[in-house]
């Protein structure tokens, strides 16, 4: 990211921003058009729009920037709004079929700890639901015009499948529809489904059949998606949504919130994220909290995830650590490395025929060794 202001980053000066502080325009040095493409590729164009108007013409802030801010919250805010009418009907839909999903991660946060839910963008909506709801959550989807991208399936590979659906305005609506929280064995059943659904919070702007991970939950999932899944990444708006949900805890909440870490074997990974999200936005954190923390964190397996430069190879041989039995560790790697035939075919441009099932061996040693080599070299 760029250099700006001497030694701070734009990350430092935009974190400063989003805590309160009278940041001035020329600490950035940046372009208007180099500015705005930072804060979307952070997730932060809606809360900087925000701050910059609280600023209120002071701290040398050119109209100009304003007027660009305001102009691309614009279009967020329409896109938003046909979003939340779509993620309404998809819920209702569900919930008529006796579908009853929750809402995960971004699209739960918005509407309920962001005051402006344009503020959290998102590319898709996480629904949870049942493993025995799965089918039927399928169907209703199926029967509304979604259709799944080319996706190579797997039961321990992933437990989770994507849907797509472009209107008739031609907006691209997309969902993940899961069975569990994490394709990561390591993480995959640290919360259930029973267990957020039994908790789960009603989200009243989204209709009567929505419902979201209580903060308790919703705090846990903040925390470790970007480990689980993102190789430890820091982005400025994962860490404002553990800022802003950490920030609605009491102490009490905090001490409980403690004893579920450690209880799930996460305790380090959380730890990790709220110091983060302390370090840069001033979240308030219990001392006994930190403490709590601190006393089992390092005897977690998941806490291997926080070391540097892992690599796919090192998700692949923690996840089959965590699998208990054999069984299910030679399934998995046999959905690495042999996935379904019809995957295949269509990853290689092939339709289903006679002909293009002879090339099967080719295809699966075709990638096999391209696999191989990306995983050796890093590149995977």
């Amino acid at each position: 990211m760029s250099r700006v202001g001497g030694a701070a980053t734009f990350d430092d000066s935009i974190a400063a921003l989003l805590r309160g502080e009278p940041v001035r325009w020329s600490a950035f040095a940046m372009a208007t058009g180099e500015f705005l493409q930072a804060c979307c590729a952070h997730g932060v164009t809606g809360l900087v729009h925000e701050r910059v108007c609280s600023l209120s013409g002071c701290c040398d802030w050119p109209p100009q920037i304003g007027h660009a801010l305001a102009a691309e919250m614009r279009a967020q805010m329409a896109n938003e709004l046909v979003c939340r009418t779509e993620l309404m009907s998809v819920l209702g839909a569900l919930a008529a079929d006796g579908v009853r999903s929750i809402l995960l991660k971004g699209a739960g946060l918005a509407y309920s700890v962001y005051d402006n839910p344009t503020s959290r963008p998102r590319v898709d909506t996480d629904l949870l639901v049942r493993r025995a709801d799965l089918e039927r959550a399928r169907h209703v989807m199926m029967t509304r015009g979604y259709t799944a991208p080319l996706h190579s399936g797997g039961e321990l590979l992933f437990c989770q499948f994507p849907l797509r659906r472009i209107d008739e305005r031609g907006f691209e609506h997309a969902f993940d529809i899961h069975w569990k929280i994490s394709t990561q064995p390591v993480f995959a059943d640290v919360l259930i489904c029973d267990e957020i659904a039994a908790l789960a919070t009603d989200v009243p702007a989204l209709g009567p059949n929505a419902r979201t991970a209580a903060p308790l939950h919703a705090l846990l999932l903040a925390c470790i998606h970007p480990v689980m899944h993102h190789r430890n990444v820091e982005w400025l708006l994962w860490l404002y949504d553990v800022h802003l949900i950490a920030s609605r805890l009491s102490e009490r909440d905090f001490d409980s919130f403690a004893d579920l870490a450690v209880a799930k074997r996460v305790s380090a990974i959380c730890a990790h994220q709220l110091r983060r999200a302390r370090n840069r936005f001033g979240t308030d954190l219990p001392d006994g909290v930190m403490i709590k923390f601190g006393a089992s964190g390092a005897r977690e397996p998941s806490a291997a995830y926080l070391r540097p430069r892992r690599e796919w190879r090192h998700e692949l041989i923690s996840s089959m650590r965590a699998l208990p039995r054999w069984r299910d560790r030679v399934r998995l790697f046999r959905e690495v490395t042999l996935p379904r035939p019809g995957y295949v075919l269509k990853a290689y441009g092939f339709a289903p025929s006679s002909f293009a099932a002879a090339l099967l061996p080719v295809l699966y040693l075709h990638r096999l060794s391209r696999g191989g080599w990306k995983a050796l070299s890093g590149q995977k």
